[in-house]
């Protein structure tokens, strides 16, 4: 019985630490017990491809976020600039009550910032009634319901403009219509311009002075509290006949067009009249955080692949993220916590 307990003891190779029985085996040092547990349950490191990867899109990461940081602007975080940034999204988007407001909103902004040259067509088809001026307004009126672009509306308005004004015999009247005509060109830098000088036409409106009321009351709210929602629509029933007028002009329905809705389109001009320098500065802000947030999602998606429960954690994936600060900051402010809804586009999927 000793004998063949003994037999496969004397002749073990020990070439092999795995040829040698755990019992035999030394508890530390090399080819020991510790060491060969630590081999079995040690985790994997990170591959060099993805940490390749990782670094290469951390670098872009960080050229973004010094661009963002330079834009960045306290005012950026202000509540009334925030609520207008809301606003824009809101309308472009046709949400809520914004629904189906953004062009007719767009059309009272370009008639109160183009009232001047509305008022001077008017005044100069009041005062000079000649036979060869009222043709020329006839001729506008036709080509303003049928034109291709602004560009051939005013190549159109030119040609015509050449034609007859060798055919005007005082100086005063061919001045006159070279007014008349440059007012038109200005005009015609917006196409929602020629649209609404249509209108005005089609629906027989020639008191262009409600854009200068309008455009007036706007003005007079000067520091005045945007936010105060009631009290801009107390104003816009005090002047409520006013703002009745432009209904069919800017395209209002009739159920669309209450002292709430005006209130919106009065609060929206004056916030832009305020923040629109700032906006241009987020916009800019937002295209740089668009171009950061393709090499963040990267980076995160690479280090949830490697988790610090299977992987070894490289130095690197236990570096903050550039720009992050930018990203929550603004992503906080501009979302709606009942809906989700995100008010600015960094590229999320929402």
């Amino acid at each position: 019985m000793n004998k063949n307990t003994d037999t496969p003891m004397t002749s073990l190779s020990v070439d092999s630490h795995q040829d040698v029985p755990w019992w035999n085996r030394s508890v530390i040092g090399e080819d020991s017990l510790v060491e060969d547990l630590l081999g079995k349950f040690s985790k994997p490191e990170v591959s060099e491809s993805a940490l390749f990867l990782h670094n290469r899109e951390m670098t872009d990461l960080r050229v973004f976020a010094k661009t963002a940081e330079a834009i960045d602007n306290e005012k950026f975080g202000q509540q009334e600039f925030l609520v207008f940034v809301k606003m824009k999204y809101l309308l472009r988007h046709g949400i809520n009550e914004y629904r189906g407001l953004y062009e007719s909103l767009q059309l009272l902004k370009v008639a109160i910032e183009a009232k001047d040259c509305f008022i001077s067509i008017d005044q100069a088809e009041l005062r000079y009634r000649g036979i060869k001026q009222q043709a020329f307004y006839k001729f506008v009126e036709s080509l303003l319901s049928d034109h291709e672009d602004k560009a051939a509306f005013r190549e159109q308005i030119q040609m015509r403009l050449a034609d007859i004004l060798p055919q005007i015999k005082t100086e005063e009247g061919k001045t006159a219509l070279q007014s008349y005509a440059k007012y038109l060109d200005q005009l015609s830098d917006n196409e929602l311009g020629l649209k609404l000088l249509s209108r005005f036409k089609a629906y027989q409106l020639g008191d262009y002075s409600i854009l200068r009321i309008i455009s007036e009351m706007i003005q007079s709210l000067g520091k005045r509290d945007l936010l105060d929602f009631k009290g801009l629509v107390s104003l816009v029933r005090v002047n409520y006949s006013v703002f009745e007028k432009l209904q069919d002009i800017i395209g209002l329905s009739q159920s669309q067009s209450t002292p709430e809705t005006y209130g919106l389109m009065i609060q929206y001009i004056a916030l832009s009249n305020r923040h629109s320098i700032s906006h241009l500065k987020f916009d800019d802000l937002m295209k740089v955080m668009k171009k950061w947030y393709k090499p963040y999602q990267a980076v995160i998606g690479i280090r949830q692949e490697h988790p610090p429960s299977d992987y070894k954690q490289p130095q690197a994936f236990k570096a903050a993220i550039p720009g992050v600060e930018i990203y929550q900051k603004y992503k906080k402010w501009l979302t709606d916590k009942k809906s989700g809804m995100v008010f600015i586009d960094f590229g999320d999927e929402h």
